[in-house]
């Protein structure tokens, strides 16, 4: 037999044996990757219980990153809270109750904010962002 045709037979067989196990080896390291597939931004559906689990009922949860792990930090009254040292993309969820909302601001004591959020999680850049406001 040739180099030529003994190295053509080498591939061939390893080919085979990648087809054949692949598929197994390719589901099983989706399987484990999880989460951290998902594009950024974007929370499965586990993930987005979780964490309106972990924020108790009638709480705003701002969670260390974008994902639901870690210790939130809560806010639970009506009214401005200022920001320290919060930046970069975040989960945020408002687990407040009877459609109460929160707004995000630039400015410090709950002024210059954006929009009303509603009762959910957002994934959002708080970079920008100095407080928040919670409203009825």
């Amino acid at each position: 037999m040739s180099e030529h045709s003994e190295k053509a037979t080498r591939i061939t067989r390893l080919g085979k044996a990648l087809l054949s196990g692949g598929v197994t080896a390719l589901a099983a390291v989706a399987l484990m990757s999880g989460p951290a597939a998902a594009a950024p931004g974007h929370l499965n559906a586990t993930e987005l219980q979780r964490a309106r689990a972990a924020c108790p009922s009638g709480y705003v949860c701002i969670y260390p990153d974008q994902g639901s792990g870690g210790n939130p930090a809560t806010y639970y009254r009506y009214g401005s809270y200022n920001l320290s040292n919060v930046f970069g993309n975040r989960l945020v969820v408002n687990n407040q109750t009877g459609g109460a909302g929160l707004r995000l601001c630039t400015s410090y004591g709950g002024q210059n904010c954006g929009a009303r959020l509603g009762p959910g999680q957002y994934v959002r850049n708080l970079s920008p962002i100095n407080s928040i406001l919670l409203e009825p």
